[in-house]
């Protein structure tokens, strides 16, 4: 094993004097439109006739010198103190403690030290969410002893930068934790970035399915706490409401404004919302009631003249076919000329004859007894658009059954 480095005198001497200062950053909830945290972050202080350290020198220096555990030990000890003397409201806003989780793989991890040193500092585990970068850690199971231990024992656990290349979602659901903290890194631009936006949702699904709150971290914009808002973010932190402060220029009485004006955009957003998926949801029924009646006026044989006049008049149908009672498509697939067809190898319009039966807006109408059914947004292999499927039962006066399919497209 390779010896560390020998003993830096600017990490020694701040190590041993205690030489660290501790600010704090704001942890907001829209919904409670309050702070109900307070991030703690280790600053080197400044030593005379010694040069002054940055956070990233003083965590390399301590690894390259194999005295990590003991830096990271010595900040989480002056967090704690610190945080313990703040004048603080009543509910009394949350510790969010970093740990340096890569020291778990060097078997320290039944040491119980952080409870000790929170108990010792008058604190108590449910007043402290433990931050985890579960990526730093190469022993998956050393990881989840620790965290079942400390959640046992009334912490809460947050896992940190969360949508970095690093990640490992299967950690998350493993894991369990209470709050996932979604990484600048995605935040960063995401009012106009699709691509980002889905991949926030997607976290926010798996963090709401397995029980978790989403935070979003490094929020510097009202476009990106909006944004983050309506993806089904519950907590915010970054620039757009505060820096991390000394003890003494922490004052959340000055944040109400910013938060309570952001939590009345995410309220207008959400009402604006359903009022957008109901204008939505109406305009659709008129155009397949539309449909249908053109449908009902022939017999069997002119469904594909009505759906070819159909397409130039309603642009935003990308596709329309329908289905017979056994979810066969008996017309050709009809679709806009606006809509320029994705060719590859995996894509294609669907043929005649194609069996759509176990496709759920088929089975939800034939099968479940519903007469209409809107998918989610997918990509169509037929046109490479996003688009929604709404299915609509038609029934014949002699009893015979189909459905009608019109796949719509959706603005990113």
């Amino acid at each position: 094993m390779p010896l560390a480095a020998p003993f830096t005198t600017e990490l020694s001497d701040l190590i041993f004097t205690e030489n660290l200062n501790i600010h704090f950053q704001p942890i907001i909830s829209l919904q409670q439109k309050s702070v109900v945290g307070l991030e703690a972050l280790a600053r080197p202080g400044s030593r005379p006739g010694l040069p002054t350290l940055n956070v990233l020198q003083m965590f390399r220096m301590a690894q390259n010198e194999g005295r990590l555990l003991e830096l990271d030990r010595l900040c989480r000890r002056k967090a704690l103190i610190t945080y313990h003397k703040l004048n603080l409201p009543c509910p009394r806003p949350v510790l969010f403690m970093n740990f340096e989780a890569s020291v778990i793989d060097q078997e320290v991890e039944g040491s119980d030290t952080i409870t000790k040193t929170v108990q010792e500092c008058g604190l108590n585990p449910n007043d402290i969410v433990i931050e985890i970068n579960e990526s730093k850690v190469m022993d998956g199971a050393a990881l989840r002893r620790f965290v079942d231990r400390h959640r046992d024992a009334s912490f809460l656990i947050a896992l940190d930068d969360l949508g970095t290349g690093e990640s490992n979602l299967p950690r998350v659901a493993a894991l369990r934790p209470h709050i996932l903290k979604l990484d600048r890194s995605l935040i960063d631009g995401i009012n106009a970035d699709y691509f980002k936006q889905a991949t926030f949702k997607s976290l926010v699904i798996l963090g709401h399915m397995v029980g978790c709150l989403i935070l979003a971290e490094g929020v510097e914009t009202q476009a990106e706490v909006d944004t983050c808002a309506a993806l089904g973010a519950e907590l915010f932190q970054g620039f757009n409401f505060a820096r991390a402060l000394p003890p003494e220029g922490l004052d959340l009485e000055s944040l109400k404004p910013a938060i309570s004006s952001a939590a009345l955009r995410q309220r207008q957003a959400g009402v604006r919302a359903i009022h957008t998926r109901r204008t939505q949801a109406n305009h659709m029924r008129i155009l397949s009631d539309k449909v249908l009646k053109s449908l009902n006026a022939t017999d069997a044989t002119g469904f594909d003249a009505v759906l070819e006049r159909l397409m130039p008049q309603e642009p935003e149908v990308q596709c329309a076919y329908v289905l017979n009672s056994s979810g066969i498509q008996m017309t050709e697939t009809h679709n806009s000329p606006a809509s320029a067809v994705w060719i590859n190898l995996l894509s294609s319009l669907a043929l005649k004859g194609t069996d759509h039966s176990n496709k759920e807006y088929f089975y939800s109408l034939m099968d479940a007894g519903l007469e209409r059914y809107t998918t989610e947004t997918y990509v169509s292999m037929g046109t490479g658009y996003h688009c929604r499927t709404m299915a609509s039962l038609m029934r014949r006066p002699d009893g015979t059954l189909y459905a009608l399919c019109l796949d719509l497209r959706v603005q990113d």
